[in-house]
């Protein structure tokens, strides 16, 4: 499977999870956030583009240097989206952040998964 596929596949099955589990949230519990698919869409396309620069970084000598570089951008973002919509939706921050708090460590799952192919297809380069 190509690198390509992958990562549609670590995109796409952490998002199909996530609808899941918050239309659950929204129907069987008190969490009930009518804005989480803003989250699920901020993180696809955050997923995807990390994910491509992955893709085309694989196998550099500054691999390493990249992905800590991105994990802690990815989670800055992330709480700064969480921050953002605390002003804009005081009742409902709470329930929101938890759907965005469960959609990031998702998404950070499938990433590990497919960071961890890369490295297994494309080992770091050493002189």
């Amino acid at each position: 499977m190509s690198l390509f596929l992958r990562n549609l596949l670590a995109v796409i099955l952490p998002a199909a999870m996530g609808t899941i589990l918050s239309l659950i949230l929204n129907n069987h519990s008190p969490l009930v956030s009518g804005t989480w698919f803003y989250s699920l869409l901020f993180l696809i396309l955050l997923s995807l583009i990390l994910n491509l620069v992955y893709a085309f970084h694989a196998g550099s000598k500054t691999f390493t240097e990249l992905l800590i570089a991105t994990i802690v951008i990815k989670f800055l973002l992330t709480l700064i989206a969480i921050v953002i919509y605390s002003f804009i939706d005081k009742p409902g921050f709470f329930n929101f952040s938890l759907h965005m708090v469960m959609h990031y460590i998702l998404f950070t799952i499938f990433e590990i998964r497919y960071l961890l192919y890369i490295l297994k297809t494309h080992p770091i380069k050493h002189n």
